[in-house]
């Protein structure tokens, strides 16, 4: 450590001429140029000074630079220990809610792993002349009805929706990529904005009376998006495709398939097509005139029309509050898609 005292008594009896007299030693400066040694000695000291100024200032500005970066790297990975995949608010604040304050049967992670316990049903074990099946034909043969009666079958887990999504990308459609590419899982929905990983402002649980639905995971106002289908939904080509698909899953999962399907034309005059979501916005329950339960639950989230994918808030929903929509928005004629 440098001695500030020392230095300057140092410079004062080198640079000067000391007598006594008077009672005292008088320091008496002389007028003369530094000398070479002097010189030397204020250049080391202001490079001691300067050096670790800029060493700091370059430190800083890198810093600087370079956060951008780690915030991006940051965003494009995550693990399955992380609390929240990103929060991101505006005016009309699309918040995304803790996997920790939804089920508890469900995760943030995703990680694409599929049962290994879960077999595709081959070809050869359909039964005979499935490939003509009508919808209320397969439901059937699977015995539905009954587990459509079971109000306490459990949430899908991370593995059964991956395992329905890979049956899909096998036996339908192998093109499907926006599945991998999505950081949101499908136990928490999807990204409601494409590349903006936040889920839509709802998440699944056990519905008293209903079984298994969605709830606000916070407040929504009259007239916000609360569900975009034409981001979520996937589309059968054809109903041969679709009877593949549901004849090749396992008999719980081919209920689930029959019971989440619907059909919808895509534009006005349009044809109709299959549709289904694999993801948890299919366990949205209905509150319309025909299903309406004895507590007076209503409809609060509905497209704007037959062919439209996106849902609205007909009203504000409280956090809490369960998502209902009304499912004879869709007309349904199962003959029009092959189903009849």
């Amino acid at each position: 450590m440098i001695n500030r005292s020392s230095n300057v008594s140092a410079r004062r009896s080198s640079d000067g001429i000391s007598s006594g007299g008077g009672g005292g030693n008088i320091v008496v400066l002389a007028d003369h140029h530094p000398s070479s040694k002097t010189k030397e000695r204020r250049s080391s000291a202001r490079s001691r000074f300067i050096m670790p100024l800029l060493i700091a200032s370059f430190t800083l500005l890198i810093m600087m630079v370079g956060r951008p970066r780690l915030l991006l790297s940051s965003s494009s990975s995550t693990t399955k220990d992380d609390d929240a995949l990103l929060q991101l608010k505006s005016d009309s604040t699309t918040s995304l809610r803790k996997p920790s304050d939804a089920s508890s049967d469900y995760t943030s992670s995703r990680k694409q792993t599929t049962n290994s316990n879960y077999k595709l049903t081959p070809k050869h074990q359909f039964p005979k002349g499935w490939q003509t099946f009508s919808y209320d034909h397969i439901r059937h043969h699977f015995n539905c009805r009954q587990r459509s009666k079971d109000m306490n079958k459990p949430l899908p887990s991370l593995d059964d929706w991956n395992f329905m999504r890979k049956t899909y990308t096998q036996i339908v459609d192998n093109t499907i990529k926006p599945w991998n590419d999505d950081l949101i899982p499908p136990t928490l929905g999807y990204s409601i904005v494409p590349g903006v990983p936040v889920p839509p402002p709802y998440y699944a649980k056990l519905s008293p009376g209903k079984g298994r639905g969605l709830f606000a995971s916070r407040y929504i106002k009259e007239g916000e998006l609360v569900h975009d289908g034409t981001v979520s939904d996937i589309i059968f080509p054809n109903a041969m495709k679709f009877r593949e698909f549901v004849f090749s899953l396992p008999l719980d999962f081919a209920c689930d398939a029959a019971e989440w399907v619907w059909m919808q034309p895509l534009e006005k005059g349009g044809d109709y097509h299959l549709l289904i979501g694999i993801n948890i916005s299919a366990l949205m329950n209905s509150g319309g005139k025909d299903w309406h339960d004895e507590e007076g639950k209503t409809v609060n989230a509905v497209p704007e029309s037959g062919y439209e994918g996106k849902f609205y808030a007909t009203r504000d929903i409280e956090e809490g509050e369960e998502i209902l929509t009304d499912y004879d928005v869709y007309y349904t004629k199962w003959s029009l898609v092959g189903l009849g």
